[in-house]
């Protein structure tokens, strides 16, 4: 009888082993971020906060609709910065974990999510490290860190 179902069970596994299955789909990668529009999406939260932050505001004369603070950045050891932003408008928020290269003025997002302890572990990688020419809200942002990050404590 154990004989018999170990046969089975080698027979069930070889097969198994032998059946192809095609790979899954990778998700496509997203490319950018809207940070002036991440506030009208379904990462942004319903203006219920459990825990209400609050930050150093960063002026952002380019989104005039939308309060963005800064609630806390660190450097890496690469150089780089790690900021986390909040955006609000009227009742809804959002938070994104932005990195910084202040010396060569570079931006990108690397997560979003509806709360602070999320936007940590949420992966919302749009690219590498890239300019922020043409892209004024990114400008003022790296701008309003970047200058933080120098100034004396």
């Amino acid at each position: 009888m154990i004989r018999s179902t170990v046969a089975v069970l080698a027979g069930t596994m070889l097969a198994a082993c032998g059946a192809s299955t095609a790979p899954a789909p990778e998700a496509p990668m997203n490319t950018t971020v809207d940070l002036r529009h991440l506030v009208e999406t379904e990462v942004a939260g319903n203006g219920i906060e459990r825990y209400p932050l609050e930050g150093v505001e960063i002026p952002t004369p380019s989104d005039a609709q939308s309060r963005y603070e800064v609630l806390r950045q660190r450097r890496t050891a690469a150089g780089t910065i790690i900021a986390i932003l909040r955006q609000q408008r009227g009742d809804r928020f959002v938070y994104a974990r932005t990195e910084l290269d202040c010396e060569r003025n570079l931006f990108h997002v690397v997560g979003v999510a509806d709360t602070r302890a999320h936007v940590e572990t949420n992966v919302a990688h749009d690219g590498p490290l890239r300019p922020t020419t043409d892209m004024p809200l990114r400008q003022e942002l790296s701008r309003f860190i970047c200058a933080r990050t120098t100034a004396p404590v």
